[in-house]
């Protein structure tokens, strides 16, 4: 890469744009990353594999070994990477982990997340996360959550402390009863309603 297209803090590129080493804030139609960084980023479609970015917004992001801060997406995959904070209509992680997620559709496959809101299904096979809200059915394989809500729960041999749902198939191990999950099911469904009532309030215009 040549050293004008390195050497720029704010980049407006309108075709696609590939970059290796470290920029500052970048505009594309499509963009590519390979072994750099970038601050603020925004493009229909980004790819980024062994490198960093501050904040991602764009329609379509892929993290190859790489990492962000926040990503704002309509498609997000994740394969070996990773991201503080994510907020997708559909989200893909392949061993990789997210510590904040907000998404319509997720699928995790042997990754960790912190907190995964959806407002739809969540898959889970050999995943972890801390807790689980989900408006839709959540369907795990050797997974585990500290704390699951969903409408529905199909499980093989999977794990929580506390879970809420309103049918729970196949093999769950839950530490806490009905009684116990009811209470945590209505302070979750409070703060999960605050949360995404927050998202939507604060999400970034495109």
């Amino acid at each position: 890469m040549n050293n004008e297209i390195e050497d720029v803090r704010e980049d407006e590129v309108t075709e696609e744009e590939r970059i290796t080493g470290g920029v500052g804030n970048v505009t594309a139609q499509t963009l590519s990353i390979r072994m750099g960084g970038a601050g603020d980023v925004k493009a229909e479609s980004v790819d980024i594999t062994q490198g960093t970015a501050r904040n991602v917004e764009a329609t379509n992001v892929t993290l190859r070994q790489a990492g962000a801060q926040s990503v704002v997406a309509e498609n997000l995959v994740i394969r070996q990477g990773g991201a503080l904070r994510a907020q997708a209509d559909h989200m893909e992680i392949s061993q990789g982990g997210v510590a904040f997620a907000q998404t319509q559709a997720t699928n995790l496959n042997a990754s960790r997340v912190g907190v995964a809101l959806s407002g739809g299904d969540v898959t889970m096979d050999q995943a972890a996360a801390r807790v689980v809200l989900a408006r839709g059915d959540v369907t795990m394989d050797q997974s585990g959550a500290v704390a699951l809500a969903a409408r529905s729960v199909k499980a093989k041999n999977c794990g929580t402390l506390l879970l809420l749902a309103g049918q729970v198939e196949g093999e769950v191990n839950a530490a806490f009863g009905p009684r116990e999950a009811a209470v945590f099911g209505a302070v979750a469904g409070t703060v999960a309603g605050l949360v995404f009532l927050l998202g939507r309030l604060v999400r970034p215009r495109r």
